[in-house]
C-alpha cells in the first residue's frame, strides 16, 4: 500500500504472504515487523527512500522499489536484498515507472500502470509473460502463495482476469471474472487460493468468488455510502473477512452463512488515512496497522462486540524492543 504524505517519513506499508509480518518503507529504508505479536525484527538503513517493499514469507529475500524525495534506486527497477549478506542478488529494470512487486519462489511479477511483467526469480531473471492491464495507478495484483494462480484487473472494466503463471502455463487459458460495474478497486486471495474477493471504486459491495467455477459465493454489504476500500484481508480459515476503508471503520463478515450478508462485527477508527488489516494468530482477533504509524490488535465476541486488546506506535518500536 503506497503511502503518501506521512510526517513520520513512511512511504510504503505491505504484509507477507501469510500475514505473519509487515514490512515498511521509509525515506530512510526498510523495517519489517511481526504481526501478532508485534516487534520490529529487521531494519536497514539505505540513507534513501524505498516505496515498495515486497517480502518473501520471512525469509532472507526482499524485493524493493526506490521512492519518496531521495530514493534508493531508479524508480524503473526492482531490487532483490539477501538480508544474509545484506547484498543485492538480482535486479530488474523496466520500460515504465514501478508500481508494485509479487514474489513467489519461483516467480517475480512486476507491476506498471498498464502492464504485469513475469520473470523468473533468479540471479538473472529471465521475462516469461506479460499482460496488459485496465489503468492500473494502485498496483493491483494478487500472487497465490500455495499455486502458481495471479489475480489482476482485465482490459474491460469491472472484470478480474485469472491465470496460472507456473511451469505448466501453456496448459492454462486466462479466465475472466465479471465482478462489478466499475473499475476494481481492492483485489485479496484467501490463503489457499480458492477464493477471491473484490471490491470497485464505489466500495459499497464486497464481492467473493470461487476460484474453480468463477461463480459469486457472497455479496457483502459494507455501506450505501461510496468509501474508498483500503484492505481486504481472509482469515487463515477463510470463515472471516475483514475490509477497512475511508469511511473510517473496521468491518468483520462472516463466510460461513448465508450469501447476501452485512457485517458481523464493525469498529470505529480514528483516521480515515489508508490502512491495512490482518487476522491475529488466536480466533476472533483482527489488526489494523495505520498510516499514522498505530497497531491496533482487536477483538470480538459472539454478539459482534468488538474492543481494543492492544495499541502501539509501532514506527517508534526498536529491535530491542520486548
Amino acid at each position: 500500500m503506497k503511502i503518501e504524505g506521512s510526517k513520520d517519513g513512511l512511504l510504503h506499508l505491505g504484509l507477507n504472504q501469510d500475514h505473519s509480518c509487515f514490512a515498511c518503507g521509509t525515506e530512510r529504508g526498510v523495517r519489517v515487523f511481526n504481526c501478532d505479536p508485534v516487534k520490529q525484527l529487521q531494519s536497514h538503513d539505505f540513507q534513501k527512500g524505498v516505496g515498495h517493499v515486497e517480502m518473501l514469507f520471512r525469509c532472507c529475500y526482499l524485493a524493493l522499489v526506490g521512492g519518496g524525495t531521495t530514493p534508493a534506486w531508479d524508480g524503473n527497477s526492482v531490487v532483490v536484498w539477501e538480508d544474509q549478506i545484506h547484498q543485492t542478488v538480482c535486479k530488474i529494470t523496466v520500460a515504465k515507472p514501478v508500481l508494485g512487486v509479487r514474489l513467489k519462489r519461483d516467480r517475480i511479477v512486476v507491476v506498471t500502470e498498464h502492464e504485469l511483467l513475469v520473470y523468473t526469480l533468479q540471479r538473472s531473471p529471465s521475462l516469461l509473460l506479460c499482460y496488459s492491464t485496465a489503468p492500473n495507478p494502485r498496483a493491483l495484483a494478487e500472487l497465490c502463495s500455495t499455486s502458481s494462480l495471479l489475480c489482476f484487473p482485465s482490459l474491460d472494466k469491472g472484470q478480474v482476469s485469472l491465470v496460472y503463471i507456473g511451469e505448466d502455463t501453456v496448459q492454462h487459458q486466462m479466465r475472466m471474472i465479471p465482478a462489478h460495474d466499475g473499475a476494481i478497486r481492492a483485489l485479496s486471495l484467501n490463503m489457499q487460493g480458492t477464493m477471491l474477493a473484490t471490491a470497485s471504486e464505489r466500495g459499497t459491495l464486497i464481492r467473493v468468488f470461487d476460484i474453480t467455477t468463477c461463480l459469486l459465493l457472497y455479496e457483502l454489504r459494507r455501506g450505501t455510502n461510496k468509501a474508498t476500500i483500503h484492505c481486504i484481508s481472509f482469515s487463515r480459515r477463510s470463515n472471516f473477512l475483514a475490509v477497512t476503508s475511508d469511511s473510517k471503520t473496521l468491518h468483520i463478515f462472516s463466510l460461513e452463512g448465508k450469501r447476501e450478508s452485512r457485517s458481523v462485527s464493525k469498529f470505529a477508527l480514528p483516521s480515515a488515512l489508508p490502512s491495512l488489516c490482518c487476522f491475529g494468530t488466536e480466533e476472533r482477533t483482527v489488526i489494523v496497522i495505520g498510516q499514522s504509524g498505530m497497531y491496533t490488535k482487536l477483538r470480538w465476541n459472539d454478539k459482534g462486540e468488538m474492543y481494543k486488546e492492544e495499541q502501539t506506535k509501532f514506527l517508534l518500536m526498536t529491535e530491542t524492543d520486548d
